[in-house]
């Protein structure tokens, strides 16, 4: 049986100051959580600049393809959830730089993941994509239809959900989440 997180629980946000993560950031500091964010900070530290003397936010600035820094900052701070974010985003951006999308979407996001179940995280949430479904001749998308993927973005979020489901235990817990097109303002 898997464990109850509630607040004051600590969530560590990969890619936490990006496009999903500063829209979710600061909501789960309003519900109390502690929150540490691992970010490259490409877009600065603007995203979250409303809360970055938060005294629940520990916003470091740091690679996700970096295994020591992971394993440190998992060890040193204890989350009981983990959201994985970080991520080369969407399949034009994922075409520049083949090797690049590899080392952050597929080599990074698996030591992450068997990272986190390895200091005893009980929960992760990988944020996946439609994209892994590829193009289907049914109206209605589910979950129960056969991953084919057309990109390199699609199947490397269709490998993280494998990896993540192959790691899954009474101790941890692996939520994939398969998000169409995410889109707003940029706040």
């Amino acid at each position: 049986m898997h464990r109850s997180i509630s607040p004051p629980a600590r969530v560590l946000v990969t890619g936490g100051a990006g496009y999903l993560g500063c829209v979710l950031v600061p909501k789960l500091l309003e519900r109390g959580y502690e929150v540490m964010v691992l970010d490259l900070l490409w877009f600065g530290r603007e995203p979250l600049s409303e809360f970055i003397d938060h005294p629940r936010l520990d916003l470091r600035e740091g690679d996700i393809r970096d295994q020591a820094l992971v394993d440190q900052l998992l060890a040193s701070f204890k989350p009981d959830a983990v959201i994985h974010l970080a991520a080369i985003s969407n399949d034009p951006s994922s075409e520049i730089d083949h090797e690049l999308t590899r080392s952050v979407n597929r080599v990074a996001l698996e030591g992450v993941m068997r990272a986190a179940k390895a200091h005893g995280v009980a929960r992760f949430l990988y944020a996946s994509s439609a994209s892994v479904y590829g193009i289907k001749e049914t109206e209605d998308v589910t979950e129960d239809l056969s991953l084919e993927p057309i990109t390199l973005y699609a199947r490397y979020k269709a490998e993280g959900e494998d990896v993540l489901n192959s790691l899954i235990d009474e101790g941890f817990c692996g939520v994939s989440v398969r998000a169409a097109t995410v889109c707003g303002v940029s706040p």
